[in-house]
């Protein structure tokens, strides 16, 4: 029987268990990665991410003969389907909303036709519906390390059907792609091998180093497997690993409070008087907020499609608890830029950046003076992005509140916004914890 592969957010044959599944039951199988131009839209995805996506298909394709389409994916499969009968499709599971939703219009279809429709656990460590429910990070670290799978998806020879379908070469002229050179698929593996995790707990907090690993995009369209990574920093970085178990932590709270894709985990946070006032949000889409650490981190999103964890947390706590903008506003930003964008995280990322998510901790403010001060100490960072203040001595782009600089206007008095932050979420003074 011939079976129907879908990758989607797994484009590796290395460790990947859905189609090691696939394999041990079928020795035809039909692979097909589909260009759904309503997931394009809706991620905004067009010009460099989706070149990256290419480049990743492009990779898959000369370990194997993979197929490819451009059109919404049930039309896609209807017509795959009448042409070329499969008997079973297989596809991995997906716990994101948008996700689920389409596995469920593909299951659809499978019915029509009578085709077997088997989701397979894949691309993550545990399962998130096996973790006890939990609200707090570290509870649910607990429970998650405890239920961490390391073996091996080893996918079985199969063959591959000559078909009369197309393939990434003849798919391409009909995306709108934008050369890319900041990530590459290819350099994913190479990554992993060079990283230094045993120093990643001391340098993973500079944006001027480089200190990360850069393999959230690899993560993101499971170019490698999470148990190859895990393994490589088992015994070198717990805080890597940690970092591994965030990941999931935000599915098991979508999965759990699934409600939290468009409102606050924290109902008491759900009336916040947002200001939402235009020129603040303008000042900060645009990064002329005439703070440096802040500017540079918006120049460095938009020019690589890419941005520091630690900036991602700066920027956050500005938009939100500095300017008073809705923290959607700012996902919605993330969403059109990032390179990484994964949906599940990023809402519960800005949630818990916004004080409004899962894992509450004590109100605290990025105050973006001494987060530029302890974390970009020489401006390499500050001076990378933004040139044009490469003259500028380091302590006054460190404090432009202080220092007049040739530069944008403050958008706002940070210390004079202070006190209004408390008072939109409805704080005393003793429950701010200045800098984080």
């Amino acid at each position: 029987m011939r079976a129907l592969y879908l990758f989607k957010r797994d484009l590796r044959l290395e460790d990947n268990r859905a189609l090691a599944y696939a394999s041990e039951r079928h020795r035809e199988i039909l692979p097909l990665f589909v260009f759904d131009p309503e997931i394009i839209e809706s991620l905004k995805a067009e010009g460099e991410r989706l070149y990256y996506v290419v480049r990743a298909v492009e990779r898959l394709s000369k370990r194997i003969k993979l197929y490819c389409a451009y059109g919404k994916t049930h039309e896609v499969l209807r017509d795959v389907f009448r042409v070329y009968k499969p008997s079973h499709l297989y596809t991995a599971v997906s716990y994101s909303w948008d996700g689920v939703e389409r596995n469920k219009s593909i299951k659809k279809v499978c019915e029509e036709f009578g085709v077997e429709y088997v989701e397979v656990f894949e691309n993550f460590l545990v399962d998130p519906r096996e973790v006890p429910q939990r609200k707090v990070y570290t509870p649910f670290y607990k429970e998650w390390i405890k239920r961490v799978d390391l073996g091996e998806g080893k996918v079985k020879e199969f063959q591959v059907p000559e078909l009369s379908l197309p393939q990434i070469e003849q798919i391409k002229p009909m995306l709108k792609l934008s050369d890319y050179r900041h990530f590459d698929p290819d350099q994913c593996e190479k990554r992993l091998e060079s990283f230094s995790f045993e120093s990643y707990e001391d340098t993973r907090n500079y944006p001027a180093m480089d200190g990360t690993s850069k393999l959230s995009p690899c993560i993101r369209f499971g170019i490698l497997s999470l148990r190859k990574i895990f393994k490589k920093a088992q015994g070198k970085s717990e805080q890597f690993i940690k970092e591994l178990a965030w990941r999931e932590f935000w599915y098991h709270i979508a999965l759990n409070f699934p409600e939290t894709k468009n409102v606050e985990f924290q109902e008491k946070r759900r009336n916040i008087a947002w200001e939402n006032r235009e020129e603040y949000i303008e000042a900060f889409l645009e990064g002329k907020t005439g703070y440096p650490i802040v500017d540079a981190g918006i120049r460095q999103l938009k020019t690589e499609k890419w941005l520091h964890n630690r900036v991602r947390m700066i920027l956050a706590s500005f938009l939100t608890k500095v300017l008073l903008v809705d923290w959607r506003i700012g996902e919605e930003f993330f969403k059109e830029h990032l390179l990484d964008y994964d949906q599940v995280v990023n809402v519960g990322n800005w949630q818990w950046s916004a004080s409004v998510g899962a894992d509450p901790k004590p109100f605290r403010l990025f105050n973006p003076i001494l987060q530029a001060q302890r974390y970009d100490p020489e401006c390499k960072y500050i001076k990378k992005y933004l040139p044009g203040l490469a003259q500028v001595p380091c302590h006054m782009l460190h404090n432009p509140i202080s220092h007049a600089l040739p530069y944008h206007k403050l958008v706002v008095n940070y210390y004079e916004r202070v006190n209004l932050s408390k008072r939109a979420y409805g704080l005393t003074q003793n429950q701010i914890g200045d800098d984080f």
